[in-house]
């Protein structure tokens, strides 16, 4: 009920920002047009969302209204037609809005991994751990609590596959899910002193540590690859097409491999 709520709420705004784009249209100039684009939490989370709206209007006086949540939400707007540009990063969904023929570009634009923390003392001895499996088997034998997004956001789903390798999760008592973004998230885990899955750019970029820390990490098996989404009909749109170019090869880009918390970066080059 909660993520139908989510979604009504989305498709209202998306309404509100379809109709000002609409109003514009007779305009000649670019500073009347409006670019709606769905994007993960994650990227708000992390900062980096409002450098990238804040360049790209600077640069071409053209409005960015971001519709901002979990990415199976941003793909269910796109199913429904609602919105025609996005970013997300839950590479298994995308492929299937591609598979049914919802989009038909695709760019991948940067990756980071994802990673687990937990309280520093980690009850569940994480810290051992020689694979996500095993990470999360252990919270499972040690009755710790797991705070979930719950939300089907690309994190969610990066958390799902790995507890479908070892066939459980936690049970109800020590399961929590938020439904929620992933810095509420991690307030929540904060707060109770709980493990949870997080993408490493929003954990750079968490203000409210307090105890938590991170105890697994594996780049490779924990891969976080972030793409632009484009439905083919929306690339007739100029703004479309100069959104597309400056955040896969232009400025856009150098913005998200430039962007740093305390010297340290938070997105880097695809492979």
């Amino acid at each position: 009920m909660a993520h139908f709520k989510k979604t009504l709420l989305l498709i209202a705004l998306i309404g509100t920002l379809v109709a000002c784009n609409d109003n514009s249209n007779d305009k000649s100039d670019n500073k009347n047009q409006v670019l709606v684009i769905g994007v993960t939490t994650t990227l708000e989370d992390s900062g980096l969302l409002s450098r990238l709206v804040s360049a790209f209007q600077n640069t071409h006086n053209i409005t960015v209204k971001p519709v901002v949540a979990g990415s199976g939400q941003i793909h269910k707007l796109l199913s429904l037609g609602d919105i025609s540009l996005a970013i997300t990063h839950d590479p298994q969904g995308e492929k299937a809005l591609i598979k049914n023929g919802i989009i038909d570009n695709r760019i991948a634009l940067t990756q980071n991994d994802f990673i687990i923390i937990g309280p520093q003392n980690d009850p569940a001895n994480i810290k051992s751990a020689l694979a996500p499996s095993e990470a999360l088997q252990k919270i499972v034998n040690a009755n710790t609590l797991f705070v979930s997004r719950g939300d089907n956001s690309g994190t969610h789903q990066m958390e799902k596959t790995w507890w479908q390798t070892i066939n459980k999760t936690p049970s109800k008592q020590y399961y929590l899910k938020t439904g929620t973004g992933m810095g509420s998230t991690l307030n929540v885990a904060a707060e109770r002193g709980a493990y949870t899955f997080v993408d490493r750019a929003t954990w750079l970029a968490f203000n409210n540590k307090q105890n938590l820390n991170i105890l697994f990490e594996d780049s490779k098996r924990l891969p976080n690859t972030y793409s632009l989404l484009i439905k083919s009909d929306a690339l007739v749109q100029e703004q479309v097409i100069l959104w597309r170019d400056w955040i896969s090869t232009g400025e856009g880009h150098r913005i998200i491999l430039n962007h740093r918390i305390d010297s340290q970066p938070l997105f880097f080059k695809v492979p």
